[in-house]
């Protein structure tokens, strides 16, 4: 079993007979469904020939049909759900096999990144890291994501990338990712970064890397009253737009976060105290 599209098996190298763990979740969830759909018409053909009238066999007739369009359209609604828990149960059972094939996938994607063909590689590890979540497929996705350009139209990820310990190559990712989609810093990403701080702010960039991140947390209040540290060391930092939205994001929260607030203040006081903007926020 493998994660990945080859056509060929990463085992014994057969051609046309190898199934990725999606086609065998899907599969198992269309006969499912088609079982399923069965028995209830099968219900409504037993009322049929039990109906005693005509039109006891025409409702009987017309329910199953609705219950059976219905069953499919709920089915086809709820495919994620449901094949992402068929995928567990296929794990429980089949644990030793599975965990074979993602070797193979894992050493099938170490290999393109040996050869420096690092976008087949982070597609593959992508993929093996919907399974696998381990610190090793994270780092290897950031290798070749350090080769990368960044940029905002791109389908990024974050969260799943977090490592466990301080990883250069994931410092400058979150540095770009501050920059182009600040959207995808949440708290896991910023929990990382106070438990990494001190290594951080000694980074070539570090600081800047910081200061976006402190940014990004301006998105929800939530975040602001919970690193206000953070934003506070790195106010000055904050460009007029960001500081704007920090002030309005701490109204009514001066005994909360007294220092953040009264730092805000301050700067506001010494940049912006003439624009309207800013008059009577804090």
């Amino acid at each position: 079993m493998s994660v990945l599209w080859s056509e060929n098996c990463l085992k014994c190298g057969a051609d046309g007979k190898f199934q990725s763990y999606r086609q065998i979740v899907r599969t198992i969830r269309r006969r499912q469904t088609a079982r399923d759909a069965m028995i209830a018409f099968s219900i409504s053909l037993a009322a049929f020939f039990l109906a005693e009238t005509l039109l006891q066999m025409v409702i009987s007739v017309l329910a199953g049909i609705a219950l059976v369009a219905g069953y499919f359209l709920l089915a086809n609604h709820y495919a994620s759900s449901v094949e992402n828990r068929l995928l567990h149960q296929l794990l429980a059972t089949e644990h030793q096999a599975i965990r074979d094939g993602m070797l193979l996938d894992l050493e099938d994607a170490a290999n393109d990144l040996k050869a420096d063909d690092f976008k087949t590689a982070y597609e593959k590890l992508r993929e093996i890291g919907y399974l696998i979540t381990g610190n090793q497929v994270k780092v290897l996705k950031l290798m070749c994501l350090s080769h990368f350009i960044v940029r905002s139209d791109m389908d990024l990820e974050l969260s799943t990338l977090i490592p466990s310990g301080f990883e250069p190559d994931f410092i400058r990712y979150l540095h770009e990712v501050s920059k182009v989609s600040p959207q995808l810093v949440g708290r896991d990403a910023l929990d990382y970064v106070m438990r990494h701080r001190q290594a951080i702010e000694a980074f070539p960039g570090g600081p800047e890397t910081l200061a976006l991140t402190a940014s990004a947390a301006l998105r929800v209040k939530g975040y602001v009253l919970q690193y206000p540290g953070l934003i506070a060391d790195y106010l000055d930092a904050l460009p007029r737009d960001r500081l704007l939205r920090l002030c309005k994001l701490l109204q009514g929260s001066r005994d909360r976060v007294p220092e953040l607030y009264d730092k805000a203040r301050e700067q506001v006081k010494l940049k912006y105290d003439f624009d309207p903007e800013f008059q009577g926020l804090l």
